[in-house]
């Protein structure tokens, strides 16, 4: 049997992407009937929303910065801190801030909240306030529009952002992300779990470079948010990388005047290891 190197090519290639993918990302077997047993509305405040569409934002901007030099460029635990209060058109007060490793200058992002429509869903706008870095790499004008259905179980995304790669230009980035969620009860337990996975492709100059398995996981009790976890997997590129955001509620934040309001601090994280982080163990 011949050979030809075209046919080896793809061979080797095909090889490379699946030993990139993360081996712990399944379709949940709730799906194995279809998608309509896994079709019920979520509830979560406007300012919860807000920040999930916040904290998808803040993955994206960590994606762009793997990309532009490497995973090992960006490598480093970073500090996040979010607030949110669900005000319509009020981005002062929903508002994400990164700090790097070393960087004092955090990257800051804010949430435009559209009046919400209640046949279709919900826009919110993502901006970013001034030039900032994911640890040296600069980001310039990220901007995102994150769509969530009335049942809050679907989410699409779309950016674009400006990113000084290694030819040390400003070079136009653009994302788009599509990820399911649905809830999941403990059996004689008032703790629901909110579970997401999805994909999002990454393109510069509008070709595309990357693409990504996302998992999101958040523990929900009494009603409200109190741990979020995001995970995004890189599947094509030399070497694996892996994001993580883990994020706990600060209720001491919380008055019975201010209950709209939502405060998370957290870490996000991002690696070259492919070991499975906290997304595939319980909390």
């Amino acid at each position: 049997m011949k050979f030809t190197l075209p046919i080896i090519f793809v061979a080797t290639l095909s090889s490379s992407l699946i030993s990139h993918a993360s081996p712990d990302i399944k379709i949940p077997s709730m799906f194995n009937d279809g998608p309509a047993a896994a079709i019920t509305a979520i509830k979560l405040k406007t300012s919860e929303i807000a920040s999930i569409a916040l904290l998808e934002s803040v993955m994206e901007v960590a994606s762009l910065a793997s990309v532009a030099g490497n995973c090992q460029s960006a490598e480093g635990n970073y500090s996040i801190e979010l607030t949110t209060d669900g005000a319509i058109n009020k981005p002062e007060s929903n508002v994400v801030k990164i700090t790097s490793p070393k960087n004092s200058e955090p990257l800051l992002l804010n949430a435009i909240i559209e009046t919400p429509d209640s046949f279709r869903g919900q826009n919110i706008n993502i901006r970013q306030t001034k030039n900032g870095k994911i640890k040296e790499t600069l980001i310039s004008g990220y901007s995102g529009v994150a769509t969530v259905n009335r049942e809050l179980t679907l989410l699409n995304m779309h950016s674009n952002a400006k990113v000084l790669g290694q030819n040390n230009t400003l070079t136009p980035h653009q994302n788009i992300l599509t990820k399911h969620f649905y809830e999941e009860q403990k059996p004689n337990s008032k703790t629901q779990f909110i579970l997401g996975w999805g994909v999002s492709s990454l393109s510069k100059a509008d070709f595309p470079i990357n693409q990504f398995w996302v998992k999101f996981k958040a523990l929900k009790a009494d009603g409200r948010l109190k741990r979020v976890l995001l995970q995004k997997d890189r599947l094509v590129g030399t070497s694996f990388c892996r994001i993580v955001i883990d994020g706990t509620a600060d209720t001491k934040k919380e008055t019975e005047k201010e209950h709209q309001q939502f405060v998370l601090k957290g870490t996000m994280t991002i690696t070259k290891s492919s070991v499975p982080l906290p997304l595939s163990t319980d909390f």
